[in-house]
């Protein structure tokens, strides 16, 4: 099995001093040591391995490190209305996930999100986190863990919520080789330190008649979502993400699409509510 480590540890070795809190930096310490034991133990067993009991190591790994991360974190609550139901990543060790980025695992039931601080972040990718995201160079794939590769497609207008440092809305396709069609949407926060990340299907209900991009794209993307064959689903796909991609060229794309932005901008409220 190949073993993937967390970027944030090679990271240390260069990231100057100072860039981030004693707190994290014990963390990220902690962290390193915890997965080459794990590493070690894991191929010390005998093969193949036995995965419950492999389980419970994860688990105990899980929970020490959620521990830590709280400290990090500090006392304030996730976002009204969200709980944590776990670390991101999980694996922490010995798999495709455990170079994912950490942090606390959130939801409202509605939305499943990542709760991190900007010093983890600044770790895990090596940039200025705001810089990043502002510039989508964030690899939300990695970061989020997510089953598919993620591309930002287009900008969605969000504004940041009162308090909040950066904000962001992105339009995004999810997965590989399937076509232009844009079927997901990935908001962040930016907020008193913390950094809150989200992926989920885009929804719209009712596009404005003056917004032809979005009745575009709703008419193609339930089309897509009904669609049986996974033929038909492709063809969709390609020539539906084609013919969206030409009605946003050349124009300004977050305000061509106003039903879309206000559903990013809603999730964006969310994970910075007080």
């Amino acid at each position: 099995m190949r073993v993937i480590l967390p970027v944030v540890l090679l990271l240390l070795a260069v990231w100057p001093a100072g860039a981030q809190t004693s707190e994290e930096k014990a963390y990220v310490d902690a962290r390193q040591r915890m997965v080459a034991e794990l590493e070690a133990k894991r191929r010390s067993l005998p093969q193949p391995v036995n995965e419950s009991a492999w389980n419970r190591e994860e688990t105990r790994a899980q929970e020490a490190l959620k521990a830590q991360f709280q400290k990090i974190l500090g006392p304030a609550p996730p976002p009204k209305g969200f709980s944590g139901f776990g670390m991101h990543p999980d694996p922490v060790c010995c798999g495709p996930g455990a170079g994912a980025l950490d942090g606390f695992a959130i939801s409202n039931g509605r939305i499943r999100a990542v709760m991190t601080t900007e010093g983890i972040l600044r770790l895990w990718s090596g940039r200025d986190p705001r810089a990043a995201l502002a510039n989508d160079e964030l690899d939300y794939y990695r970061a989020l863990n997510t089953d598919a590769p993620v591309e930002v497609f287009a900008p969605l207008a969000v504004v940041p919520p009162a308090g909040a440092d950066l904000a962001i809305g992105r339009l995004v396709i999810k997965g590989r080789d399937v076509g232009r069609l844009p079927l997901h949407i990935v908001v962040a926060v930016v907020k008193q330190g913390r950094v809150n990340l989200a992926l989920f299907p885009a929804s719209l209900e009712t596009p404005s008649p003056d917004a032809p991009c979005e009745v575009l794209w709703k008419d193609a993307s339930e089309r897509y979502r009904s669609a049986e064959e996974i033929d038909t689903r492709r063809a969709i796909n390609a020539e539906a993400g084609a013919a969206f991609e030409r009605c946003l060229r050349g124009r300004e794309n977050g305000r061509l699409l106003p039903g879309l932005s206000r559903r990013a901008q809603r999730s964006v409220d969310a994970l910075a509510a007080e």
